[in-house]
């Protein structure tokens, strides 16, 4: 498991979070989400082993991922947004780079190379950035490490392979071990992602389960804010919102809860989305509140 204790990290004078804590169990697909500089590659990175925090401990699978021992390193793969390949083709890099991780699935790596239409007679510096990133998902997934944490993966897919990705990271979530995915795009990944991990203003604001949010949350198209209005975005014609089910929420109309609206809600009235997720009654909301956007001011999930 990943537990983080009273974790502090900065850059410089800049603290980026502050007596952080975190418990991640195995089994699960994470989705690591929060706007642009909210620490999200940091955090990879500091479980990765390539940042050392300032202070309080991280602890993955009991080791301290800085040490940088070499067990923990052949038992972990990060996959940056822009990943860095040597100048060989896909069969040297095999034999030159997997041997350093005893679990290496190298027939799990070539159906994900066939499924993605990796050039095998190529050099991997001349693959274009789409699929390097390509090459390097299907090395992550097949790597056989228990900790496999990946910045921005749908980034640079085309719509195809998006598809292949998912089906791929399904497959590969395991008891025994941890994927933490940090992305911007969450209709990509909000089907594979669970549980939501939302981090914000150096903290993670909330960790949240998909069988909690259908329980409390359901989303709809409105005329009007009733009170069982969670968050809403206003159009010309009425308001996307995020609903609290049980409060009048009956329609037919109401669909599974949006989980960009869910990031939405989490980050501007973290309060009432508490509320709701606990099934306490809501106060009723006006046109200036808070929860209440206009689509020209909606914030992207980053």
């Amino acid at each position: 498991m990943i537990h983080i204790e009273s974790m502090t990290f900065g850059y410089g004078k800049r603290p980026l979070f502050g007596s952080l804590d975190l418990k991640l169990e195995p089994g699960m697909a994470y989705g690591l989400l929060g706007l642009n500089g909210a620490g999200k590659t940091s955090l990879l990175k500091l479980l990765a082993g390539a940042l050392r925090p300032q202070s309080g401990t991280i602890r993955v699978f009991g080791e301290e991922p800085w040490r940088k021992k070499a067990s923990f390193l052949a038992d972990t793969i990060f996959v940056p947004e822009d990943p860095w390949v040597p100048a060989v083709k896909p069969g040297a890099w095999l034999d030159r780079y997997a041997v350093f991780r005893p679990a290496f699935d190298r027939e799990r790596f070539a159906v994900l190379s066939r499924e993605s239409a990796l050039e095998e007679d190529k050099l991997l510096t001349k693959y274009s950035y789409g699929q390097r990133k390509k090459f390097t998902l299907a090395a992550a997934l097949a790597s056989g490490a228990r900790l496999i944490l990946l910045d921005e993966p749908t980034n640079g897919l085309d719509i195809p392979s998006k598809s292949q990705f998912r089906r791929a990271l399904a497959q590969s979530v395991d008891p025994d071990r941890i994927v933490i995915v940090s992305t911007h795009q969450v209709r990509d990944l909000e089907r594979v992602i669970d549980p939501a991990v939302i981090v914000h203003g150096g903290k993670i604001l909330f960790q949240l389960g998909s069988d909690l949010m259908a329980e409390r949350l359901g989303a709809a198209h409105v005329s009007e804010l009733g009170p069982d209005v969670v968050y809403a975005e206003k159009d010309r014609v009425g308001y996307s919102a995020l609903l609290e089910l049980g409060r009048g929420a009956g329609s037919d109309d109401v669909q599974a809860a949006d989980l960009e609206l869910v990031f939405n809600a989490a980050i501007t009235v973290p309060d009432r989305l508490e509320t709701a997720l606990k099934g306490e009654q809501l106060p009723q909301l006006g046109p200036a509140d808070a929860a209440v956007k206009e689509y020209s001011e909606k914030e992207e999930t980053k």
